[in-house]
C-alpha cells in the first residue's frame, strides 16, 4: 500500500524515444525496475510502487528543446538506501560511458549522490542518506543491490559455507606452507623449495579470478585467497632470492636474510596495493600495511641509519602513503580498508617518534604528540575511527614516554596516566558535541 501523497508515476516527454528509452531502460533496471509497457509512442517502467513513462515528443514540440533552468522541472531524485550503492551506479554510468556532473558523486549535509542527464539533458539524481538504512523491497520484487558486494551487507551480505570453507582452505594452506618450508626446507630442494609457493601463488590467483565478485560474500572470499595470493608471492620472491644467493647454508648472512626478508616485503606489498585498488577490503590493507612496516623495519637492519629524526623519517614516508591511500580510498566511499590504512599510517609514524627519542629528544617526542593531535583532527574532520584510534594511542604513548624519560615518581607517574585518561574522556565528549556539519 502506498503512502497517501506519495509520486505514483512519472510521464516524460522525449525527442527521441529509441534514443531516451536505451538509456532510461538501463538505469532503471539497475534501480531494481522491469519493463512495463512498449509502443511506438510510449514506453514504461515500473517497481510496483513508481512506474516511469516515456512519450515519444510530437515533433510540433521538439523547439525549443528542454532546458532545466526554465520554469517547470528541474530534475529527478531516486533514492537508493546505501551510500556504497551511489557510488555502483556511479561506476555503471562509467562504464556506459555517460558523463557524471559535478566530476563525480558529491557529499552534501545528510545525503551522498551522483548526478547525470538523460540525452535531452533531464538531469537525475541518485541519492542515499550518509548513514545506509534498511529499506523494505516493494512486493513481490527483488531488487538487486548496486553495491556490488565490498565490504559485506547488501546482496549476498550473509555468509556462506562456500565461504566459510574459502576461509578454512586459505588458512590451512597457509599454515601448511608455513610448516613445510619451516621444517623441511633443505630436504625440498630449490625447485620444491620455489615450486610450492609458487604452485600456492598460482592456484590462489585462478580461484580468485573464477569466483564471481558480484556478491558480497564472493567479494569476502576473493579478499581471502587474494590475501593468500599475496603471502605466497611474497614467499616466492624472498626464496627465489635465497637460491639466487646459494640457498640453505652459511653463505646466507644474517645481513644478506635481512635483504631478501626486505625485498620479499616489498614484493608483497605490490601486490596487496594492487588487489587493494581491486577488491577495497580490510584485510589487503591490513596486509599492505604490514608489509610496508616490515619493509621499513628491515631497511632499518640492513643500512647505517642513526636514531632519532631520521629513523622517523624512514617510517614517516610509508605511513604517510598509507594516509595518501586512505584519503583517496575515502573519496571512493570504501569503509573498512579506508579506516585500516588511517589507523596504520598515522600510528606508524606516531609511535615511532617516541620508540626512537633516545637520551630524551624532547624536540621529537613533541612531534609525536603533535601528530597525534593531527590524528585527532583528521578524525573530527573526516568522521574516521582510524584517525580517532591512533590519535588515541599517540597521546598514551606520549605520556607513558614523557613519565618514563623525565618522572622517576611513581605517584607523578600514576597521576598523569590519570589525568591524560580525563583529558582523553574529555576529548571524546567534545567529539560527541560538535556540530553536524563537522561530523561528516
Amino acid at each position: 500500500m502506498a503512502k497517501d501523497g506519495s509520486l505514483e508515476h512519472l510521464d516524460i516527454s522525449v525527442s527521441d524515444l529509441e534514443r531516451s528509452g536505451a538509456f532510461w531502460a538501463a538505469f532503471l533496471k539497475d534501480l531494481g525496475y522491469r519493463e512495463f509497457a512498449k509502443s511506438a509512442t510510449g514506453w514504461s517502467w515500473t517497481n510496483d510502487e513508481s512506474t516511469v513513462f516515456l512519450l515519444q515528443a510530437e515533433s510540433g514540440y521538439l523547439d525549443p528543446p528542454y532546458h532545466r533552468k526554465r520554469v517547470g522541472l528541474n530534475h529527478l531524485a531516486f533514492s537508493v538506501s546505501d551510500p556504497k550503492q551511489v557510488d555502483a551506479m556511479a561506476t555503471r554510468l562509467k562504464e556506459r560511458n555517460i558523463p557524471l556532473l559535478y566530476g563525480g558523486p558529491r557529499t552534501g549535509r545528510t545525503t551522498y549522490a551522483v548526478f547525470f542527464e538523460d540525452p535531452d539533458r533531464i538531469k537525475i539524481e541518485v541519492v542515499a542518506p550518509l548513514v545506509a538504512r534498511a529499506v523494505p523491497a516493494p512486493a513481490g520484487l527483488s531488487v538487486p543491490s548496486l553495491s556490488g558486494g565490498g565490504q559485506g551487507g547488501g546482496a549476498g551480505g550473509s555468509i556462506t559455507a562456500t565461504e566459510v570453507i574459502t576461509y578454512a582452505g586459505a588458512l590451512v594452506v597457509l599454515v601448511g606452507l608455513g610448516i613445510l618450508l619451516g621444517t623441511e626446507y633443505e630436504q625440498l630442494g630449490a625447485v620444491g623449495r620455489l615450486g610450492i609457493p609458487g604452485l600456492v601463488a598460482i592456484a590462489a590467483l585462478l580461484a580468485t579470478r573464477a569466483i564471481s565478485g558480484e556478491r558480497a560474500r564472493a567479494r569476502r572470499a576473493q579478499t581471502s585467497l587474494a590475501t593468500l595470493a599475496v603471502i605466497a608471492i611474497g614467499f616466492f620472491a624472498g626464496q627465489l632470492q635465497a637460491e639466487i644467493l646459494g640457498g640453505p647454508g652459511p653463505r646466507i648472512t644474517q645481513l644478506i636474510g635481512y635483504r631478501i626478508i626486505l625485498a620479499a616485503a616489498l614484493v608483497a606489498a605490490a601486490v596487496a596495493a594492487l588487489f587493494l585498488i581491486r577488491l577495497r577490503a580490510g584485510l589487503l590493507a591490513a596486509v599492505l600495511s604490514l608489509s610496508l612496516l616490515v619493509a621499513a623495519f628491515l631497511t632499518l637492519n640492513t643500512q647505517p641509519i642513526p636514531r632519532g629524526w631520521p629513523v622517523e623519517a624512514l617510517f614517516l614516508a610509508p605511513g604517510a602513503l598509507l594516509v595518501g591511500a586512505a584519503e583517496y580510498g575515502r573519496r571512493q566511499r570504501v569503509v573498512w580498508a579506508t579506516e585500516v590504512l588511517a589507523f596504520s599510517g598515522a600510528s606508524m609514524a606516531i609511535v615511532t617518534a617516541f620508540f626512537t627519542a633516545d637520551n630524551g629528544n624532547l624536540p621529537l617526542q613533541i612531534f609525536g604528540a603533535l601528530l597525534a593531535l593531527a590524528a585527532f583532527a583528521a578524525s573530527v574532520y573526516r568522521s574516521s575511527a582510524g584517525y580517532a584510534i591512533a590519535g588515541g594511542l599517540g597521546l598514551f604513548a606520549f605520556v607513558i614516554d614523557i613519565n618514563a624519560r623525565y618522572f622517576g615518581s611513581r605517584l607523578w607517574f600514576t597521576v598523569s596516566l590519570v589525568i591524560a585518561g580525563l583529558v582523553l574522556l574529555g576529548i571524546a565528549l567534545l567529539l560527541s558535541r560538535l556540530p553536524p556539519r563537522l561530523r561528516r
